[in-house]
């Protein structure tokens, strides 16, 4: 028989908010009054702070899906989890207050969605060219097996997203995930193939980090454009 997914309550989802509020509110959070849909099954309350770069919107459903919204200067980035207890959806709230804190949304470009860190990780994931970092987020299995099927799927090839940066959480996510500041790069080597291209980068404090991604992807041809500028004779291509 097919398990029933538990339902939030959401009258206690917002009992524990009102219980949460004088501790926001402490910590210099500015908490707004709760919002409800006409038939009580959606849920909605806002955040914002003196300090922070973004504002946060979260809604959540009684399935325990949650939008998270983090709002700067008329742009937005959404998340989407899904809480499977009221426990579970308390402690994705209290994880979106305190990433907001840390968060600013950055012009970005994909580059590539094939990217690995050497020849020993098979696991796709997704590389990002901020204004001042390099940024690689491990993708899933699922994720690599559909774009070893179909191709990647990319943006136009001079489309910037808004991105939302912060790299306590990309570090914590996955041990392959990284955070490659440009002014702290020794050294960088551009090499392609016909198959794969890819990037080695010596950084300042002596770490090598190799990045690889499908010949297809335009990340070698964005690279060669925009980091000359900002590396000089740092880069090698």
């Amino acid at each position: 028989m097919r398990q029933m997914r538990q339902r939030i309550n959401l009258d206690l989802a917002a009992t524990e908010i009102g219980q949460s509020r004088p501790r926001w509110l402490t910590d210099g959070v500015h908490v707004s009054p709760l919002l409800w849909t006409d038939d009580r099954e959606h849920l909605a309350v806002r955040f914002a702070s003196a300090g922070w770069a973004v504002e946060l919107a979260v809604e959540v459903h009684h399935s325990g899906w949650t939008h998270l919204h983090f709002v700067s200067q008329g742009q937005t980035v959404q998340e989407t989890r899904r809480a499977g207890s009221l426990q579970a959806f308390v402690a994705l709230l209290d994880d979106a207050v305190a990433r907001a804190a840390r968060i600013s949304l950055q012009p970005a470009q994909l580059l590539a969605a094939t990217c690995t860190t050497g020849w020993l990780d098979w696991i796709h994931g997704e590389l990002w060219l901020l204004p001042d970092h390099l940024v690689r987020i491990r993708g899933g299995l699922l994720a690599t097996m559909v774009t070893g099927l179909t191709g990647p799927e990319l943006a136009a090839p001079d489309t910037c997203l808004a991105f939302a940066y912060d790299a306590e959480a990309i570090h914590s996510a996955h041990r392959t995930n990284k955070v490659l500041p440009l002014a702290e790069v020794a050294h960088a080597r551009l090499h392609g193939g016909l198959t794969t291209s890819g990037m080695t980068l010596t950084m300042a404090d002596g770490s090598v980090h190799k990045l690889l991604w499908m010949s297809t992807e335009p990340a070698r041809r964005v690279l060669r454009d925009r980091l000359p500028p900002l590396l000089g004779p740092r880069l090698t291509h």
